[in-house]
């Protein structure tokens, strides 16, 4: 009897095990660990319960809300899905297509050449609290992402605005220790630099700026006001598998972008 118990309670917990841990599995995530983004990556599954709360959210009446509820609101990311497709660039661009939203001002009145699949975009959100994105440490609170009609990933676009001087070294560190470094000119992409892996082609730029600290009332007049350096960063990780679509579409693509071998 003492045997038949102990295989009954090992049973019992193997199976308790395995349900919990096909539970984590199924949650979505929250943060994308970019050093571990891979041609698999289901971008529809990510952003599904952050479109679905910002819809509930807009759909919500603000006369109703408690101050805790719209302080609340106002304090939520706030996510949006825009369908993609191809269009005639009319000779505006050296290619004849180029690939952007049907919403768009410039594209609501326009036939589509073709529908190309998903854009997902972090509308609004908390620079400080939020987090979307890590890598090497560093937290991105915005994210764009695409995938095509058959939900493969296409591209992605990281973005921070950061006060913090070793986030952008940090970044590159990783970034070239990883993966294979290419060569970019001036000419095709000033400040960017770029890598790849067998999978995707990563860009990095920063645009550094300063920004006049705001003082308190009541500061001395002999105070003078300081500013903060600051830098604007984006990361962009593009599919080689997105990039020869593009190319044999003839959609337009940016000019430091190479040619998948």
């Amino acid at each position: 009897m003492k045997l038949f118990s102990s295989i009954k309670k090992s049973l019992l917990f193997s199976l308790l095990f395995s349900t919990l841990l096909y539970s984590c599995q199924s949650q979505d995530p929250d943060v994308v660990f970019l050093d571990k983004l891979d041609k698999t990556f289901d971008v529809s599954t990510f952003y599904a319960p952050k479109i679905k709360k910002t819809e509930s959210m807009l759909a919500s009446d603000v006369k109703e809300m408690d101050k805790k509820a719209l302080k609340e609101a106002f304090e939520t990311a706030m996510f949006k899905k825009d369908t993609m497709a191809i269009f005639d660039s009319e000779g505006s661009l050296p290619t004849p297509f180029y690939l952007e939203s049907t919403s768009g001002w410039g594209t609501r009145k326009l036939k589509p050449k073709k529908y190309y699949g998903y854009r997902y975009t972090t509308v609004s959100y908390n620079e400080k609290k939020d987090t979307l994105a890590m890598l090497n440490g560093v937290a991105f609170p915005a994210l764009a992402m695409a995938e095509d009609n058959d939900g493969k990933f296409a591209y992605l676009y990281a973005t921070k605005t950061s006060k913090n001087k070793t986030d952008y070294q940090r970044l590159q560190d990783f970034l070239q220790k990883t993966y294979t470094a290419l060569h970019i000119s001036e000419e095709a992409g000033s400040g960017v630099k770029g890598w790849e892996s067998q999978d995707f082609y990563y860009f990095l730029t920063k645009k550094d700026r300063t920004e006049e600290e705001i003082f308190s009332f009541g500061e001395s007049e002999d105070e003078r006001p300081t500013t903060t350096a600051i830098s604007d960063i984006l990361l962009e990780i593009f599919s080689k598998e997105y990039i020869q679509d593009m190319r044999k579409e003839q959609v337009y693509l940016r000019d430091y972008i190479p040619v998948v071998k």
